[in-house]
């Protein structure tokens, strides 16, 4: 059983290492906040036997795993093409010229490339998915969406208006 002085060890002594990696996997700081927070939190409300440090980071790194499924396709865009939501209007982005550029980035693409790409972000299909559909790995398909983003991002961010 974990007592209130217990959680407030623990606290005090794995606060840092959990922000950092909550601060990893969200790339925000208030956001990575909350997690660590939310953490020790659910420690109060439902006591564990035993808590370590890798019991921490664990409960850290899925409660952020679990925040960046619930984000809106819109803002999991932005942060992959490194944006501000700021800086993207909701009635101006993506515009008729962003989605121009993206068409012609996809399709400048090799054809087994611009087909995941396709069933990843159309089809709205899981690696797994889409390894199983084209017989190949994960890591295949890992490896080509890694690809197209980058020539994505490089080609936002050298176009910049």
């Amino acid at each position: 059983m974990t007592s209130k002085s217990d959680i407030e060890q623990l606290f005090r002594s794995n606060y840092g290492p959990m922000l950092v990696l909550a601060r990893r996997l969200v790339h925000d700081d208030e956001t990575a906040r909350d997690i660590v927070h939310d953490v020790f939190a659910a420690l109060i409300s439902s006591p564990v036997a035993e808590v370590t440090q890798a019991y921490l980071l664990t409960g850290v790194r899925f409660a952020c795993l679990k925040h960046l499924r619930s984000l809106s396709v819109r803002e999991r865009v932005a942060s992959l093409l490194a944006l501000e939501l700021s800086d993207i209007a909701d009635n101006e982005w993506p515009d008729e010229d962003d989605i121009r550029r993206i068409r012609t980035v996809v399709g400048s693409l090799p054809e087994r490339t611009r087909q995941i790409v396709m069933l990843r972000f159309s089809a709205a299909l899981k690696y797994s998915e889409i390894a199983r559909e084209l017989s190949i790995s994960e890591v295949a398909v890992y490896k080509h969406l890694k690809e197209a983003l980058n020539v994505l991002r490089q080609n936002f961010h050298c176009n910049d208006r």
